[in-house]
Order: structure tokens, then C-alpha cells, then sequence
């Protein structure tokens, strides 16, 4: 089966040497910080890809009051960073000239980066980006464009761009296409640059291949999925016919699913009593089960239908629908047929058109 499960290659990235410095004095580059509510949790610094893969630059554990300490013994390169403290985690983008970041904030909102940053103005132009986007829900190309603009760096450009308009990528290839130009002016020979131009390679081949999973369209029967939730009981989407349903692909590791997902849970409490539910399958994997469980819990999904066989890109109901990008939503009709395919901001106009 040939499926584009990864954006990008995997790439090895260079390491840093690294000190942890939770009670030394600072005397090169490095992040510090005082977290509160994570006394005592651990905190990794990891250089990230856009794949998400990554390499550690350091740990350190927070002390009682949650500060902690991580100093490099090289200085910062221009890039893509993951802070993890505890179960949280914060991506960041720095440019190169910074020497120690200090950030302070709560745990418990941290990876809305709800913070204070000080020591580099680039990280904190990221991080209004996110805050602002947290709040809002994008209803058009434009406005995600509008952000991605705001991005102070090409890198940033290019993350955002990745993000905000990835998902229909083959519709924005000369988006894509110039932002790869700026990026390679900017890092020329860079990792990012190089994995930017992969993409955009990968995803000119797919769109002019034949989509495996095309077959499921307006008017055919929905396949069934049989499948358990997190307490192991087994649910099945056959079972439903009768109602109006949302097949809902998502994961909670996907950014624009967690975006997603206060939108559909209006629709479902605006419309439950009238025949309509939603049935969710999760593409996260089996070491990711409980931030599964976290992520329902935390989103409010609080309809019953919650199935996942934790395989990741390798789910089965993922290939019969042929998912290659998350969100993707399937309304089916009281038949047992789909009615319409990634209905997203018109979801309610096509519900109440079968409801």
C-alpha cells in the first residue's frame, strides 16, 4: 500500500554538546525558567524537525518551586525547538541570536504559550501567532494566510505554512513553491530548506497519482468500523444507522483536529437530541493511548463513540477511508450512506439537510 504517512524524510539532525545546569550560573547559551506546577517534573529540550522528529540538547528537573536550568555548550542555531516539561510540551522558533531564553508561565497553560518570554523577540512573535490562533477558528485560505504572514522570519513563514494550509496542500502549491524560495534564500542549504523542497516534491507526485480510497463518495454505503475504545469495549459504526453521523478522523497529537474540534462539539450539543451523534476514530498510537484519553476529556468530546486501534497512520478504517490527512469527516445519512465528505465549516448546513 502506498501511503504518504510522513511529510517529510527522516533526517538525522546534529546534536549539541550539553550541560544540565539546574543550579549553576549560566555562562553561554542555554533556557532557564520558573514554571508554576511543575515542581519537580522533568524537562527535556529537543531541536525539532518538520517531521516531528528530534534530537535532545538536554534535561533537567525542576526544582520545588518549578524552576529549572538547561545550558548548551554551543551557541543557539536559527531552528525549530521543543520544550517538554512534564506531559506538557511547547514547540518554539528562535533566530540564531539568542543566548539564554527565560520563559515563565503556569503548567497548566503552557502549551498555549501562555507565557512571558525574555531574551529572544523572535520566540515571542511565535508565540503571539499561537495565542491568537488558540482563540480563533479559520474559516478561509485568507485568513490562514494572513497569519502565516505574520510569521517574523522565513522559517516561521514556513512552519505556519506547513500547519495552517499542509492539510490542502495540493491546492496551495504555488503558496508552497514561493515560500520554498524565501526559506532557501534565507537558510540556504539548511535541513529545512532541503525537507521543505522534499515536500513540496512528494506532494506534486501525489496529487497526480490516483488516490487510493477515492471510491468513497457522496452515495455510497459507509464502510462499517468495528473498533474499541479506551475502556476496550468495542464499538460499531454499523450500529448507528438509524441517525445522522459525523465519522470524525482525528488524533490528539493533530493541531488543526484539536482546532477542530469546539465546532463540532456544537454542533453535536446543538443537534443531539434530533437524531444526530458523532463517531470518532483516533490515529494516535499505542504509546500515546492515555494523551488519547487526555484529549477527549480535555476537548469535551463527550458523545460515547470514541474507537481507536492505536496504529497510527497504519489504521485499518484510516486506509478504507483512504485518511491521508487529519481532520477528515464523513456525514452519513440515516441510510447508512455518505451524504457528504470533509464537510467542516458546512457542517451544519449538510446536517440539516438529512436531519
Amino acid at each position: 500500500m502506498n501511503k504518504l504517512k510522513s511529510l517529510f524524510l527522516l533526517l538525522l539532525l546534529p546534536t549539541f554538546a550539553v550541560t544540565n545546569a539546574c543550579d549553576n550560573q549560566f555562562n553561554g547559551s542555554g533556557i532557564k525558567g520558573t514554571v508554576e506546577g511543575a515542581s519537580n517534573l522533568q524537562v527535556t529540550l529537543e531541536r525539532a524537525n518538520f517531521d516531528r522528529s528530534s534530537v535532545s540538547l538536554g534535561r533537567s528537573t525542576c526544582n520545588g518551586d518549578g524552576a529549572f536550568e538547561i545550558q548548551l555548550e554551543k551557541p543557539w542555531e536559527e531552528g525549530l525547538y521543543r520544550l517538554k516539561i512534564g506531559a506538557k510540551q511547547i514547540y518554539f522558533i528562535i533566530d540564531g541570536k539568542e543566548k539564554v531564553i527565560e520563559i515563565t508561565g503556569e503548567l497548566s497553560t503552557i502549551d498555549k504559550m501562555d507565557i512571558q518570554i525574555a531574551g529572544s523577540e523572535t520566540m515571542k512573535c511565535y508565540a503571539g501567532i499561537i495565542k491568537d490562533l488558540v482563540n480563533k477558528q479559520l474559516k478561509t485560505p485568507e485568513e490562514a494566510k494572513t497569519f502565516i504572514q505574520r510569521g517574523c522570519t522565513p522559517l516561521m513563514q514556513t512552519f505556519f505554512t506547513i500547519q495552517l494550509l499542509g492539510q490542502n496542500a495540493g491546492q496551495f502549491m504555488d503558496d508552497f513553491k514561493a515560500q520554498s524560495q524565501a526559506l532557501n534564500a534565507a537558510m540556504p542549504g539548511s535541513k529545512y530548506a532541503s525537507d521543505f523542497i522534499s515536500l513540496i516534491s512528494k506532494l506534486e507526485t501525489q496529487k497526480n497519482q490516483p488516490q487510493e480510497g477515492e471510491a468513497i463518495t457522496v452515495g455510497m454505503p459507509a464502510p462499517d468500523i468495528s473498533l474499541p475504545d479506551p475502556s476496550g469495549k468495542v464499538h460499531s459504526l454499523s450500529s448507528m444507522k438509524g441517525k445522522v453521523v459525523l465519522l470524525d478522523f482525528w488524533a490528539s497529537w493533530c493541531g488543526p483536529c484539536r482546532k477542530a474540534n469546539p465546532h463540532v462539539v456544537e454542533i453535536y450539543n446543538k443537534y443531539k437530541g434530533k437524531g444526530f451523534d458523532v463517531f470518532s476514530v483516533s490515529l494516535d498510537k499505542e504509546d500515546g493511548k492515555q494523551k488519547w484519553i487526555d484529549a477527549i476529556k480535555q476537548d469535551g468530546l463527550v458523545w460515547g463513540n470514541h474507537v481507536s486501534d492505536l496504529k497510527f497512520w497504519d489504521s485499518a478504517p484510516a486506509a478504507v477511508y483512504g485518511v491521508r490527512s487529519i481532520p477528515k469527516t464523513f456525514l452519513i445519512g440515516k441510510d447508512g450512506k455518505i451524504v457528504a465528505v470533509n464537510p467542516r465549516e458546512n457542517l451544519e448546513a449538510e446536517l440539516l439537510k438529512v436531519l
